[in-house]
């Protein structure tokens, strides 16, 4: 099975051009509310899932997530982020990447989706507990930042799933996306 046809590549380009100009103001709200207003900051992280959830549901091929977020990561170098955007947008895609490769993408359930997202932030929250100053904040504070990133995390999977079903039932993913996995 070819995954690197000219119709994967140009789908890959045009769903991480959308996520890229999706994900220019959200990093110029990011860095403006971070440091200052971490509850409103993990509200909104899920966003970055939009991407490469949309990709992965709809191209059903190995690295779909990471190429989709690469070329958003490009776009978003006019960010506040700079060439950092890169990193950033990769390291989503590649964590929502590692639970399909481990099932050597042959699942492509939601609940999937749900737990990569859901390990993927839990990570992020705990590796970046220091940068939001977690331990000054009250107790409720503290499970207030860890259910809004949560929370906007699965809202922003279940999204990018909607939009994913919608765009496969249009058609988009006809001769891209492997027959087997038609739904």
């Amino acid at each position: 099975m070819k995954t690197l046809t000219t119709r994967y590549l140009m789908a890959c380009a045009a769903i991480g051009a959308a996520t890229g100009v999706l994900l220019i103001p959200a990093f110029f709200v990011s860095f403006t509310i971070s440091a200052a207003a971490p509850l409103a900051y993990a509200a909104m992280a899920g966003v970055w899932f939009l991407g490469p959830v949309v990709a992965l549901a709809v191209l059903r091929r190995p690295g779909a997530a990471v190429l989709t977020m690469l070329l958003a990561g490009i776009i978003n170098i006019a960010s506040p982020a700079g060439p950092s955007a890169i990193v950033t947008n990769l390291m989503v895609g590649a964590a929502l990447e590692v639970g399909f490769l481990v099932t050597r993408y042959r699942i492509w359930r939601p609940w999937l989706f749900y737990v990569m997202g859901v390990l993927f932030q839990a990570y992020y929250a705990i590796s970046a507990y220091a940068y939001f100053n977690i331990d000054d904040m009250t107790v409720a504070a503290q499970a207030g930042f860890f259910v809004l990133l949560l929370g906007s995390t699965l809202a922003f999977i279940k999204i990018g799933l909607v939009i994913a079903g919608r765009l496969a039932a249009a058609g988009v993913a006809r001769g891209i996306a492997p027959v087997s996995a038609a739904r």
